[in-house]
C-alpha cells in the first residue's frame, strides 16, 4: 500500500473518530474525554487528525475509550486500491 494511501485511511479514521465522538458521545472537549482514556489528549488529538500511525494495543484502547465494538472499530468504508 502506498504512503499517500495509508495516510488517507488514517485521516478517514480519525475523521470517524472525532465524528463519533463528538456527534455520539456527545462529547466536543478532547482534554475532559481523555481522563477516561489510556491515553493523553494529545495523542488522542494526533490520532483523530490522522497525524500518527498506531499500533494494535492502541487501537484496542481507542475501542474502548471510544465505546465502539471492537466488530465497530472499522466502522467506514475501507477502499484499498493496489
Amino acid at each position: 500500500m502506498a504512503n499517500e494511501e495509508v495516510l488517507r485511511i488514517r485521516k478517514e479514521f480519525g475523521a470517524y473518530l472525532k465524528k463519533h465522538r463528538e456527534e455520539v458521545l456527545q462529547e466536543r472537549n478532547l482534554l475532559a474525554f481523555s481522563y477516561n482514556s489510556e491515553l493523553d489528549n494529545s495523542k488522542l488529538g494526533k490520532i483523530e487528525k490522522g497525524e500518527i500511525d498506531i499500533q494494535f494495543s492502541t487501537l484496542i484502547e481507542i475501542a474502548r475509550t471510544y465505546k465502539l465494538s471492537p466488530k465497530s472499530i472499522l466502522g467506514f468504508k475501507l477502499i484499498i486500491t493496489e
